[in-house]
C-alpha cells in the first residue's frame, strides 16, 4: 500500500529534535516498520530514523526507483537506488572483488579477515526488503534443538512451539502465498485447520520439467534414503486469496502501484525482475507495512538522517538519545548533528548496521562479541542447460526447489541445504543474457536472425 503523492508527512528536523517520543526506531526495514506499527496502533508516538530518502513511499518515487532499474546500463539489486555518499550501500561486485583478495578504498564495506560476506542490504525507506526474493519458508523444529537433537551446535533458548504464533502474525503482514499440506512434509507443525493467507504460487514450467526429471531419483545420506521432487516455496506476494483463511474470512492483499487498486492489490504477473523491484507491488515490502503505521497519525518519519552514536546515562547505563547526522542532500556532506530523544529506543538497522552503531558508541558488551560471529547467507551457484526449451525468464524469481534436504539425521555430519531452481537463467552466476550475447557475437560471430534464434534458444534452456 503506497501512499499518493504529497501524503506523506515528514517531521521538520528541528521538531524532532525538540520532541521526546514514547519510542525512537533507527532503521525502517521490515523490523522498524513493524514495530512502528504496532506502537502506533496503541497509541504511541513514534519516530522512525532512516538513513536514505523517503521518496519511494509515494507512488511517482516508486516509478521513479523502476525507471531508474530499467535504464541503468548494469543490474543488480542496487541498481533502482540512487548513489547517496552519506548512507552507502554495498555492492555485489565491489564484494565479490574484495572476497577475491583486491582492495578497495572507496567501498562503504573493508573486509580484512580470512571470512567475508557477499550480502548486500538497501539503506532506503523499507529496507532490504526492497530487493529481496520474498521466499519465506519456516526454520523447523530440529533447527532449534541442534545440540539435543545431533550433537552439533547449540540449542536456541526458545522453541518452535513458541515460536509459532509469531510465525503466523509475519505470514498475516507479509500476505504469504503457500500450501501448509506440502510444507507439513518437511516436519513442520500448524495448528489444526491453518491454511496460509493465499494459496500457493504456481510452479514454473521449468520447475515442471525438472521435477519430470527427477522424479523416481533418490540420494542416501546417512543411513536413510530420501525421494527428490520440487516442491513450492512459501512466498511473500500475492497470489489468489484463500477463502478458507480466518476461519473462512479470507484475506485482502494489499499494495498496488494504480491508486484505483491500492485496496485489493495486483497479483503476481510474472515479471522476472521482481528482484529487486516489483513492478506491480504484488511482492511484500516494508513500505506496506509502513504506510499502515503513517496513517495512523502518530509516526513521524526523519529520512536522509545517519544515527551515528547512541548516548548513555554515565549514572544508570540507560539510554538517553540517539545521535545523528541530518544530510542536507544526498550528493553534499555538509549535515546538521541532532540528539534524538524517547522513552524506549529501537536499533532495527541490520546486524551489521546494528553492530557498527552500537561498537562507534563504545558499546562492546561484556562478552565482547558484538560485531563477530555474523551468519551470513551462503550459497553455491551451479548451472547448465536443459535438453529442451523450459520457459526460463517467465515467473518470479524462484518458485519452487528440492527442500528434502533441509532436515534429517545426517545433520551430525553435514549441514542441511535447500537447492533453489531459478527461473531467472544465468544472470547471477555468468551475467546472462549479456554474457550469452557477448559470446555469440564476439566468439560466434553470429548476428541478424540468426543470433536471435540462438539467443533465445540459449536463455529459454538455462537452469540454474
Amino acid at each position: 500500500m503506497i501512499f499518493p503523492d504529497g501524503a506523506v508527512r515528514k517531521v521538520e528536523l528541528q521538531a524532532a529534535a525538540a520532541t521526546t517520543y514514547d519510542a525512537v526506531v533507527v532503521g525502517s526495514g521490515v523490523s522498524g516498520a513493524i514495530v512502528a506499527l504496532q506502537l502506533s496502533q496503541a497509541g504511541k508516538h513514534v519516530l522512525v530514523v532512516e538513513a536514505g530518502p523517503a521518496e519511494d513511499i509515494t507512488i511517482a518515487g516508486y516509478e521513479q526507483l523502476l525507471q531508474r532499474f530499467y535504464g541503468a546500463a548494469e543490474r543488480d539489486n542496487q541498481s533502482p537506488f540512487a548513489a547517496n555518499a552519506n548512507a552507502s550501500m554495498p555492492r555485489s561486485p565491489q564484494l565479490r572483488a574484495l572476497a577475491e583478495g583486491e582492495t578497495d578504498d572507496s567501498t562503504y564495506i573493508v573486509q580484512s579477515g580470512p571470512f567475508v560476506s557477499d550480502s548486500v542490504y538497501t539503506r532506503v525507506l523499507g529496507g532490504t526488503t526492497m530487493h529481496w526474493e520474498a521466499k519465506t519458508p519456516r526454520f523447523l523444529p530440529e533447527d532449534f534443538t541442534m545440540r539435543q537433537s545431533f550433537a552439533t551446535g547449540v540449542d536456541w533458548p526458545v522453541s518452535y512451539d513458541e515460536l509459532e504464533p509469531w510465525y503466523r502474525m509475519a505470514e498475516r503482514e507479509f500476505g504469504v502465498s503457500g500450501d501448509v499440506e506440502e510444507q507439513k512434509q518437511l516436519g513442520l507443525r500448524f495448528p489444526p485447520g491453518y491454511v496460509y493467507p493465499m494459496l500457493k504460487m504456481p510452479h514454473s514450467w521449468l520447475d515442471q520439467k525438472v521435477d519430470e526429471g527427477l522424479r523416481g531419483m533418490q540420494v542416501q545420506l546417512d543411513g536413510q534414503s530420501y525421494d527428490l521432487r520440487i516442491r513450492s516455496f512459501p512466498q511473500g506476494r500475492n497470489g489468489v486469496p484463500n477463502p478458507l483463511y480466518d476461519g473462512g474470512q479470507g484475506y485482502q492483499p494489499v499494495g498496488a502501484v494504480s491508486t484505483h487498486q491500492v485496496d485489493a492489490g495486483e497479483r503476481c504477473q510474472g515479471n522476472i525482475n521482481c528482484v529487486p523491484l516489483c513492478p506491480v507491488q504484488a511482492k511484500y515490502h516494508a513500505g506496506k507495512t509502513l504506510s499502515k503505521a503513517l496513517r495512523t497519525g502518530r509516526v513521524d518519519v526523519l529520512a536522509q538522517c545517519v544515527a551515528s552514536r547512541i548516548e548513555i546515562n554515565p549514572e544508570n547505563t540507560l539510554v538517553q538519545g540517539v545521535q545523528a547526522k541530518r544530510y542536507h542532500s544526498p550528493s553534499s556532506s555538509e549535515h546538521t548533528t541532532i540528539t534524538l530523544r524517547g522513552r524506549i529506543y529501537v536499533m532495527a538497522c541490520n546486524a551489521i548496521e546494528n553492530a557498527r552503531l552500537m561498537l562507534a558508541s563504545g558499546l562492546n558488551g561484556s562478552s565482547d562479541l558484538v560485531g563477530r560471529n555474523l551468519m551470513d547467507h551462503a550459497y553455491l551457484l551451479t548451472w547448465g542447460l536443459m535438453p529442451q526449451v523450459c520457459g526460463t525468464l517467465r515467473g518470479t524469481v524462484v518458485t519452487g526447489g528440492i527442500v528434502d534436504l533441509r532436515g534429517g539425521s545426517f545433520r551430525r555430519q553435514q549441514a542441511a541445504f535447500a537447492m533453489d531452481i531459478h527461473n531467472d537463467g544465468w544472470g547471477w552466476a555468468t551475467g546472462a543474457p549479456m554474457s550469452d550475447l557477448q559470446r555469440l557475437v564476439g566468439e560466434h560471430n553470429r548476428f541478424g536472425k540468426d543470433l536471435r534464434k540462438r539467443l533465445i534458444d540459449q536463455v529459454s534452456r538455462q537452469l540454474q
